[in-house]
């Protein structure tokens, strides 16, 4: 027969007696509130440093000023892109709105033209679904936003969406609606659109590249006829 210890009786009484304490309703009571205190804690100190679509406009507002001199939009607002309708034309959601916003300065291809799909497919790889702040000009006939887009790059520094268009190849610059602009920037996107041409980039390098006005213009009299 095995010979009992008094110490080994000493801990087998300790170990029941602390499993029972720890089983009963109160401990199990006071457990549950202990973890979701430390649930609502994390929960709060992630709140704190969350921002609202008002600080995140005024953030990136003042960011962009920073980044790109010569600003001259009447408003600047901070969204995310819903949805791509064609290279110079997009729904970026506001606050609470959906507004469409039309490229200020810049003209794409349209739908069943040539490069038409390939523009829109450029700017869908360049916004699609990203936060994007949005230099407003003006509103055109159509009840579109026109304007100015940026978005971060890869070292989190603003670029301009519309140039960068111009830069690939994917549009032209609509000289007669960009008054508006400084002339700092209207001979910045004069440049990139000769670099454009004189490198053959984009539609540059198709076969006499139409401009989407005169197409537009040509579609319209074959329509009347």
């Amino acid at each position: 027969m095995a010979r009992i210890v008094k110490s080994d009786v000493l801990v087998a009484r300790y170990s029941i007696c602390h499993e029972r304490v720890a089983d009963t309703p109160v401990e199990e009571f006071v457990g549950a509130l202990i973890a979701i205190a430390s649930v609502l804690g994390v929960l709060i100190l992630l709140g704190m440093g969350a921002r609202t679509p008002e600080q995140e406009s005024k953030k990136a507002a003042s960011e962009i000023r920073a980044d790109i001199p010569g600003q001259t939009g009447r408003e600047i607002a901070f969204g995310k892109v819903k949805h791509v309708i064609d290279g110079d034309t997009l729904i970026v959601a506001i606050g609470w709105r959906d507004v469409k916003i039309r490229l200020s300065s810049i003209d794409c291809p349209e739908d069943g033209q040539p490069w038409g799909d390939t523009a829109t497919a450029g700017l869908i790889k360049l916004v699609g679904g990203r936060h994007v702040c949005c230099e407003m000009h003006d509103e055109d006939h159509y009840g579109r936003t026109v304007a100015t887009l940026y978005v971060k790059d890869e070292r989190g520094k603003y670029m301009n969406v519309n140039e960068k268009m111009v830069a690939r190849g994917h549009a032209w610059v609509m000289r007669r609606y960009y008054g508006h602009l400084p002339e700092s920037r209207r001979n910045r996107l004069n440049r990139i659109e000769s670099w454009a041409r004189r490198n053959r980039v984009g539609l540059w390098r198709t076969q006499n590249p139409i401009p989407p006005w005169r197409w537009r213009a040509v579609n319209r009299m074959k329509c009347k006829r």
